[in-house]
């Protein structure tokens, strides 16, 4: 009875280090570990890594192992980490030269391009004859300029997480015609005199 049972232990051994040899031999090319297999008086099978009086000696790829690194960052948290390359970046609106007569109010509206589209945590700001306005442009990527008869030029940068620009348009120029606000002369003074 004894032997029998230690028989059954001595298998599941076996079976055991078997199993554990070929899943790891599964894995990749990994260092061998030496046991030492002997069967007691008892018919129990033993396996020890010290070597034991008429113990054979078995070799047995190493455990498998795993070094942990940095923690893989979510899709989400790497585009909004990764550096963004805009391809392009321009003002549509107004257009290079045009003139505006009589804006409404001293309003201009101005509209900007980019590709690709605005990365998380970027902002994009409008430029006004070389003055960056105080506050940034909206998802719309346009904005109200306030200005004077005159020429002008507008331009549009993108700024990252921590304010430093990442890129800027070229200026553009563009022209603002309003009425002087001179009544101009009328009656006989404009009249071309008679010559005899």
């Amino acid at each position: 009875m004894r032997s029998i049972r230690g028989r059954r232990v001595g298998l599941a051994a076996v079976a055991s280090v078997a199993c554990v040899a070929v899943a790891v031999a599964a894995g990749s090319s990994q260092s061998t570990t030496t046991l030492y297999k002997w069967v007691d008086a008892d018919g129990v099978t033993h396996y020890s890594d010290q070597p034991a009086p008429g113990s054979q000696e078995i070799h047995v790829l190493g455990a498998q192992t795993y070094k942990g690194g940095a923690t893989a960052a979510s899709p989400r948290s790497q585009a909004k980490a990764s550096t963004v390359r805009y391809t392009s970046i321009e003002v549509i609106r107004p257009t290079a030269g045009e003139t505006i007569f009589n804006p409404a109010d001293g309003h201009v509206q101005a509209a900007a391009a980019i590709e690709p589209a605005l990365a998380a945590g970027h902002q994009l700001w409008f430029v006004l004859d070389g003055t960056r306005l105080p506050e940034p442009a909206g998802s719309s990527l346009a904005m109200q300029l306030d200005v004077t008869r005159g020429e002008h030029t507008v331009a549009v940068l993108i700024t990252d997480e921590a304010g430093r620009e990442v890129i800027g348009s070229p200026p553009l120029q563009f022209f603002v015609r309003a009425p002087a606000g001179i009544t101009p002369p009328q009656g006989p003074a404009l009249k071309p005199k008679k010559t005899s």
